[in-house]
């Protein structure tokens, strides 16, 4: 008895020194939305252009995962967990004091490599941890925490941002993500590597021989791709269509982070208990109708923003629930897999903050909920189609 309640509190401690670590990188992917009107004023760019400093974040995930992920399965989480927020936290403090719009966009790829091996060593660690039947409970925990990012960090960003300036909102997150990196350091257990033996060519073979490995990171990209065209440009949205100040715009933009809160702890839950297939693709495809109806119609301020809300929680119980479908599609080599993943949802952040900042420059919002409806019904297909659901869970690790 004494065993298994040591053995439940280590996982409990596990997943909030994970939770603190995927809030830090969250908060640092987000920080830069609620202030792309001030960079966009403050270097007569337009805003659209701004935008790349979400791009450029994302842009070094499509090689770094794909690199680092094989090494996760090979020598173990912890050096990844430990070195990424340290990295992006100290490139994060240098966008905020660099002089000129080229800078802060180098300094945020310096940040992205950080950023890009951290949610799948988090993944795959959870993985290695919880057998399948809890995944989805244990993700979503995770996904909790950390979205409380969007919850309290978009709003704040925005909020210091405006009453004092960007550099001083974007140099607090740089510094939470330094803090984080040593939170880790002395905190987290270490584990030796899940597959030490099996050349890097071959995990990447065992992945791409699967066709329902295949069909999942497909799904997951343009579930991806919907999700960050939209996520960039939500201030920006509230700023123009209803001419809200970007504090305020910020904070009624919380919705969004209230919603996956509140939906991730639903979806994991009933993803554990129905599967994690049905509520990937019937998420993805009623959120993003909810957004086509959202740019489309014209709602007054408050419907709109109800209206956010519902799409959040919607699309928020996929998050936990296509994280725990990716863990097992091929978990001889999960961390390769969620790598991978990670790298095309790089891909999905960079076109999607290059496609959005088009329609928001050209034909407008409108367009924009048109497009990510169809990406969102796309995925739906696949993952409906293309993907199994199939327990194979690998030994769970000991906590030590």
């Amino acid at each position: 008895m004494s065993d298994g309640r040591a053995k439940a509190g280590g996982r409990r401690a596990l997943l909030i020194v994970l939770g603190f670590l995927s809030f830090a990188a969250v908060y640092n992917g987000l920080v830069m939305s609620p202030v792309l009107e001030s960079i966009a004023r403050e270097f007569g760019i337009s805003t659209g252009t701004a935008g790349l400093v979400v791009a450029a974040y994302g842009a070094p995930g499509i090689a770094v995962a794909v690199i680092a992920g094989p090494y996760s399965d090979r020598i173990g989480r912890k050096p990844f967990l430990v070195i990424g927020p340290f990295v992006m936290g100290l490139a994060t403090l240098v966008a905020a004091f660099v002089p000129s719009f080229a800078l802060i966009v180098a300094a945020r790829i310096c940040s992205g490599v950080g950023s890009a091996v951290i949610f799948p060593n988090v993944n795959a660690t959870v993985a290695d941890t919880f057998p399948f039947r809890e995944r989805g409970r244990a993700i979503a925990a995770v996904i909790g925490m950390n979205t409380m990012a969007s919850v309290a960090g978009v709003p704040i960003a925005g909020i210091v941002a405006e009453a004092t300036s960007w550099r001083v909102s974007v140099g607090l997150v740089g510094i939470l993500s330094i803090v984080a990196a040593a939170v880790l350091f002395v905190r987290l257990p270490h584990a030796q590597g899940t597959n030490r033996e099996t050349r890097i060519r071959a995990l990447y073979a065992l992945i791409l021989g699967d066709r329902s490995a295949v069909a999942a990171i497909t799904s997951s990209f343009l579930g991806a791709l919907f999700w960050f065209t939209w996520a960039t440009y939500l201030v920006v949205f509230f700023q123009r269509v209803f001419g809200l100040s970007e504090g305020l715009a910020a904070t009624v933009a919380l919705t969004q982070g209230l919603g996956v809160l509140i939906g991730s702890q639903i979806g994991g839950r009933l993803g554990d208990r129905i599967g994690h297939r049905r509520i990937v693709a019937g998420s993805v495809v009623i959120s993003g109708f909810l957004l086509f109806l959202q740019t489309n119609l014209g709602f007054p301020l408050v419907a709109t923003a109800l209206i956010n809300l519902v799409l959040s929680c919607v699309i928020g119980a996929r998050f936990a629930t296509n994280n725990a479908l990716m863990t097992e599609q091929v978990p001889e080599a999960r961390g390769t897999m969620l790598a991978l993943s990670a790298s095309v949802a790089s891909v999905a952040i960079v076109v999607g903050a290059s496609v959005g900042g088009l329609m928001v420059d050209g034909p407008g919002f409108g367009a924009l909920g048109t497009f990510c409806f169809a990406v969102a019904a796309g995925s739906a297909v696949i993952v409906l189609r293309f993907v199994r659901e199939e327990p194979m869970d690998l030994e769970v690790q000991p906590l030590r």
